[in-house]
């Protein structure tokens, strides 16, 4: 996610899905198509991500997603989040909210006594975000529009105390909203009840950022479009995290990078699970894999700084950086993944390269990524299917996501795709190819109760040791366990002009 400016969200009508990618045309789809437009500055959940603020006011980019809340409407702009699962919003009364210049309005904030439809849930909400953003509140319901379509009582939480301008509106799996996994209150959050409200057909949504210059992508509920993507879809099992299915993760088998003069593959230590992540600025993997790859393109890692640099020049070249998904890859080209930034303290004439060491157990694939690939998430049948975004999309050609689970046309399941990817290194595939079995050192331990959809710890604060490789996501940690507040994404403090 990220923090910074009011986008204004049109809603496209139209709105499939519910279980394996049934693809169907029609000519009125259910699907909800929607615009999430790119801002810049202060990203909320980027400062989560190092707790020691070497460099001060970290700018980046998030995308923002409209909503309303209440009766009469109260408008809202929310970091759209695939690595968390909650809707929270600002009030204008809490310390940040009212601060000098109102930092607060330009994305909503939420008067409960102003709404007819506004009731009292009972619990709360208590995050911190490793790095130290954090939201408290009660969680209420009330009526939510998005689009042409809405929910009558939609749960979310009121944040009478935060440390981020904007809301966030996460639509990972319900099994990991903070009140499922502190409480063990489940609750239908967005993306099912959409799907409750006869919106769409299933939970699953597509996801495309579009390319670095651009100043909006979209995120379509219930569909796909095929003008967004190049080359057919290829569908992946999620990894399931102790059995259950809690991080929108899959698993990554290997890393290239081709130059005009070499190009190398990198296996050693994969399998390794990978949240996709819109909520992350920037790619998170081991530090022994991103130490090759800076190797191969001429990028150093500046520790001070948190982030690795690279001669600006590099950007114009054909070079690139290949993911491999069990056979499906994504190839990411110099523009996408080389950022604008000043203030750095780096050379001259260098640029910030997105791609950092990750901390244990804790790999994404973030917006360096994800501009680079389309992303369909399946939460109704655990899986994603991923293409080569198109940068040149023209005409819209949506496609509705319909119920079942046999294979479905425009979505090719990839056989003996590996299913899991687990901290001793062992991991299994399954499909067409039967059941594979890798081993390797894939991630370090991390102290967790149950590595969930990005969260640490346990409802009382006690945390046992347990391996984890799922993707910490938004990386949301109880208050009592913010001993675990995780350091160093790209650098806390640099300036990126996106």
């Amino acid at each position: 996610m990220r923090g910074a400016s009011l986008l204004p969200v049109i809603a496209g009508l139209s709105y499939p899905c519910v279980d394996a990618l049934s693809l169907h045309k029609r000519d009125v789809p259910a699907v909800l198509d929607f615009p999430i437009e790119r801002r810049e500055g202060a990203h909320p959940l980027q400062k989560r991500d190092s707790v020691e603020v070497s460099v001060k006011n970290m700018v980046s980019s998030y995308y923002l997603l409209n909503l309303t809340l209440g009766t009469p409407a109260q408008k809202f702009s929310l970091a759209l989040d695939t690595g968390s699962s909650d809707i929270w919003v600002n009030t204008a009364n809490s310390t940040f909210c009212s601060a000098d210049g109102d930092p607060c309005n330009v994305y909503g904030v939420y008067n409960a006594s102003a709404s007819s439809t506004y009731d009292t849930v009972g619990t709360s909400i208590n995050i911190t975000y490793a790095g130290g953003t954090n939201a408290y509140g009660p969680y209420a319901t009330d009526k939510l529009t998005i689009g042409n379509a809405t929910i009558d009582k939609m749960q979310f939480a009121i944040a009478e105390s935060s440390t981020a301008a904007q809301g966030i509106v996460g639509i990972g799996y319900q099994i990991s909203t903070y009140s499922a996994e502190w409480d063990n209150k489940e609750y239908t959050n967005l993306p099912q009840a959409l799907v409750d409200s006869g919106a769409i057909k299933s939970a699953a949504y597509s996801v495309w950022l579009n390319g670095l210059e651009a100043s909006t992508g979209s995120v379509l509920f219930g569909g796909v479009n095929k003008a967004q993507y190049l080359g057919e879809l290829q569908t992946l099992p999620i990894v399931p995290v102790y059995g259950e299915y809690h991080s929108l993760a899959i698993a990554l088998t290997g890393v290239s990078v081709e130059t005009d003069s070499d190009s190398n593959s990198y296996t050693q230590n994969l399998p390794l699970s990978v949240s996709l992540d819109t909520g992350s600025t920037f790619t998170m993997l081991p530090e022994a894999l991103t130490d090759k790859i800076y190797k191969a393109l001429g990028a150093t890692y500046d520790e001070k700084v948190g982030a690795a640099y690279i001669d600006c020049d590099i950007r114009e070249k054909d070079y690139n950086v290949t993911y491999s998904f069990s056979g499906a890859t994504v190839t990411v080209g110099m523009s996408q993944l080389i950022l604008d930034a000043t203030e750095t303290g780096f050379p001259k004439d260098t640029c910030v390269f997105g791609l950092v060491p990750s901390e244990p157990g804790v790999n994404l694939l973030g917006d360096t990524f994800l501009r680079s690939a389309y992303v369909v998430y399946d939460l109704a049948n655990n899986e994603i299917s991923l293409a080569n975004t198109n940068f040149n999309p023209g005409h819209d050609d949506i496609l509705e996501i319909g119920t079942g689970t046999d294979s479905v046309p425009g979505a090719t399941l990839v056989p003996s795709a590996v299913s899991s990817a687990t901290g001793n290194g062992v991991a299994t595939a399954t499909g067409a190819g039967g059941v594979q079995t890798i081993t390797g050192a894939v991630t370090a331990t991390g102290a967790t109760s149950q590595s969930t959809g990005g969260s640490s710890g346990s409802g009382d604060g006690a945390s046992t040791e347990a391996t984890s490789t799922s993707s910490k996501g938004m990386a949301v940690l109880p208050t009592s366990n913010s001993m675990h507040l995780l350091s160093g994404l790209a650098g806390a403090g640099l300036l990126l002009a996106l």
